[in-house]
């Protein structure tokens, strides 16, 4: 049964290449509007056209008609968006006229049954090849099921990560070392911190992120203190093994402090004005702007999550990520 089904669809392939040769005489033009041809993929079989009509909607049959030679050929629309419409290319009606299709071409467009339009005149003239586009029949015919990932891949064909957006949440270890009197030299502290990357051009990516901690009990007992860091980073993608990708990146980085009651003298001595001044010198040696340079390590769990690791001078961290 299936050499069967294949052997009548060589015969209708022959068929259908007989008839390129022949002159296709257009019919009943009464239900044709015009669109323009904004962009063709590589392949040939995607195209992307003007929907200024509004008549086109996803999953509508189409042909592509030239006035003034006839049908040539017939797709789905797949897409519909912004005044556009993504359509894929069915079958072939003619080599001759495919070979006309350019970017910038105002086509004429049926919708629907396209039995109408045309009636065939056979003449004896040889078959013209001169679409580089189509090589052989599988390129006429293609049966494989309409997936938003064609247009998707045709749109970003450079991008190793198709969509635009990142965002992310990720879990580090703020650390930094002081002399205040009475307190531990070293303080750590959890934090967690924000991103959003945007891909503005294949691969080159702009990322922000806001990182937020609040330390309890310094510099002094009883008082509270609120760092918060802003990060602005360039970064471009490269692919690695494993699904994974690596994304170096230069940015800046500034903090801003909060810390009301540091520096608060609580006696007339030598001492406490001495504690005083290494509080304040501890807050304000925190509020600093740095270069920021490191790597962004994206390692895919499943179709739009990824695991996140910040390697940087900005920062180290872990956390999770999704792409959309």
């Amino acid at each position: 049964m299936m050499a069967f089904a294949a052997s009548l669809n060589k015969i209708y392939a022959q068929d259908l290449l007989s008839q390129s040769s022949s002159s296709v005489l257009l019919g009943d033009a009464a239900d044709l509007f015009t669109e323009t041809i904004q962009i063709i993929s590589r392949s040939g079989k995607i195209f992307i056209l003007t929907n200024s009509n509004q008549l086109m909607n996803k999953g509508d049959f189409i042909t592509l008609v030239l006035r003034e030679s006839g049908p040539v050929a017939r797709a789905v629309v797949a897409k519909n968006h912004n005044g556009q419409v993504g359509i894929k290319i069915l079958k072939v009606y003619s080599l001759a006229r495919w070979s006309k299709m350019a970017k910038g071409l105002d086509v004429q467009i049926k919708r629907g049954d396209d039995s109408a339009l045309f009636v065939v005149k056979k003449e004896n003239t040889p078959i013209e090849n001169q679409a580089p586009s189509i090589n052989s029949e599988e390129d006429l015919f293609n049966d494989t099921s309409l997936i938003d990932e064609d247009l998707s891949d045709f749109y970003k064909d450079n991008r190793l990560i198709k969509p635009d957006n990142i965002v992310s949440v990720a879990y580090n270890q703020f650390q930094f070392s002081h002399d205040v009197p009475g307190e531990a030299t070293t303080e750590s502290h959890s934090q967690f911190a924000f991103s959003w990357g945007y891909q503005f051009s294949d691969n080159f990516w702009v990322e922000g992120l806001f990182g937020r901690v609040q330390m309890d009990g310094f510099p002094a007992q009883g008082t509270q203190t609120i760092v918060s860091n802003f990060t602005g980073r360039f970064k471009y993608t490269f692919k690695a093994p494993l699904y994974s990708y690596i994304m170096p990146y230069i940015g800046f980085q500034t903090y801003s402090v909060s810390s009301p009651d540091a520096g608060f003298v609580e006696n007339d001595t030598d001492q406490a004005r001495e504690r005083a001044q290494r509080e304040t010198d501890a807050i304000n040696g925190l509020q600093t702007s740095e270069l920021a340079i490191g790597v962004t390590l994206l390692r895919r769990l499943v179709p739009g999550w990824f695991l996140k690791a910040d390697l940087g001078t900005d920062i180290l961290s872990l956390g999770f990520a999704i792409e959309f």
